[in-house]
């Protein structure tokens, strides 16, 4: 019996505490239910408030406060005089989302990278063999601009993401144009950073006129090693700038341990501590 003790005490251990379901999550969950089963979908109306809260089984006030919560997620929309609708695109949620993780360091532009370098180069593969003519167009269109603005940064930066935009659109999947759209949203900061770095523009173009070429004449592995080089390069850039920014850092960070109040602190705590 000792033993059998010992064993349920143990299997115990492992049962984790039941969590208390906020309000929100309650009505998200149930909300979600009702997808799944088809009575709402994308781009819907909710049911009015009190119709909406006999559904869900919850209080008019305790439904407010939860589709409050929903709203500031995104998840929801309001149209003042009209009602709340679901939200029929979640992508400009995912980038603010993004966006905060980098914000909050929980993601580094670095790491962006590393993912960009696995991700991007397979979608201009795909993008070599079923790019359509309307694709095409649109990156040549890109291009073209790119080209017109090759000296203003500014300008240059927003064609340069409509190309690469255009050929991820190319590749025919969704969830990759979704995910690409996310990371080049997460990093317009870093990208605009290290842009005066760019030691050559028409190399730098030269790269896109590249990668446009091989998607055009269907060459899956030339498209696939030209998109690689170019964010080998705008890697490279990156780790310039991230590393000049370290330098400086610590450069005050010298200068002010040094300074003479510093000084006279720590003289001040060293005989406070005797």
């Amino acid at each position: 019996m000792p033993r059998l003790r010992r064993r349920t005490g143990a299997a115990l251990k492992q049962i984790e505490p039941i969590r208390r379901e906020t309000v929100m999550d309650t009505v998200a969950r149930r909300i979600e239910a009702l997808v799944r089963s088809g009575e709402l979908k994308s781009g819907d109306r909710l049911p009015p408030e009190p119709e909406l809260a006999r559904m869900l089984a919850v209080s008019r006030s305790s439904l407010r406060e939860a589709l409050k919560g929903l709203h500031f997620l995104g998840l929801l929309k309001a149209r003042p005089g009209d009602g709340t609708y679901i939200q029929s695109s979640l992508s400009r949620v995912l980038n603010q989302h993004f966006q905060w993780m980098l914000l909050l360091r929980e993601v580094q532009h670095l790491e962006i990278y590393e993912l960009r370098r696995i991700i991007e180069p397979e979608a201009a593969a795909l993008a070599s063999r079923r790019a359509t003519t309307d694709d095409l167009d649109r990156m040549a269109n890109a291009l073209e601009a790119m080209k017109a603005d090759l000296y203003k940064p500014g300008l240059f930066h927003i064609h340069d993401i409509e190309f690469h935009e255009a050929f991820m659109q190319a590749s025919g999947n969704v969830a990759l144009r979704t995910t690409m759209r996310m990371l080049y949203h997460a990093t317009i900061e870093a990208r605009l950073r290290v842009l005066p770095l760019i030691e050559n523009m028409e190399s730098h173009f030269a790269r896109h006129e590249r990668m446009f070429r091989h998607i055009y004449n269907r060459e899956p592995a030339l498209a696939r090693k030209a998109v690689l080089d170019d964010l080998l390069y705008a890697e490279k850039l990156l780790r310039q700038q991230l590393q000049s920014e370290q330098r400086a850092a610590d450069s005050v960070s010298h200068a002010s341990s040094a300074s003479p109040d510093a000084k006279r602190t720590r003289t001040r705590l060293a005989i406070k501590n005797t």
